[in-house]
């Protein structure tokens, strides 16, 4: 079992395909800054209601095992969570996008700005270019107000 580590937002624990990875808050940071914790192999960036629409978003490098995200379905349970509570979420879709640099699209040309069906957008880079891109939907479930993961080593 991996150690359980916090960013300044958390962590992401998604069980089914192992993801444990701490999340670090995009707001008031540079693009350099964002993309500095992204390149980190420790870290994943969470952007809190992406270009002022509903939903937020993690990203990070499919080199660093992120791709496992790719192996997502509609069973897939994904955990944000911090030292005082977890928010869970479900998976509602998996689909290929691009990243154009200034907005992400989903297959469907729509931006992840107006997404309302969705309340957090999980994507890694499919290429050495970071255009084509995975990303996974999740809809917010329930919210523990404690942590709930691994309780052995949450302190």
């Amino acid at each position: 079992m991996t150690e359980l580590k916090y960013g300044d937002a958390g962590c992401l624990y998604i069980p089914g395909i192992d993801i444990l990875v701490p999340l670090y808050d995009k707001s008031g940071l540079s693009q350099k800054q964002s993309q500095a914790l992204v390149d980190r192999e420790d870290s994943a960036v969470l952007c809190r209601r992406y270009g002022g629409g509903h939903c937020d978003y993690i990203a990070d490098h499919a080199a660093q095992r992120f791709d496992a995200i790719k192996k997502c379905n509609l069973y897939t349970v994904a955990v944000i969570q911090t030292p005082d509570a977890a928010q869970c979420y479900q998976c509602v879709a998996v689909m290929p996008g691009k990243n154009t640099g200034r907005n992400l699209i989903t297959c469907t040309g729509q931006s992840l700005k107006k997404v309302r069906w969705a309340d957090l957008c999980c994507y890694t880079c499919n290429d050495d270019k970071g255009i084509n891109i995975t990303m996974v939907f999740f809809k917010k479930t329930i919210r523990y107000p404690y942590p709930i993961y691994p309780a052995s080593e949450v302190r």
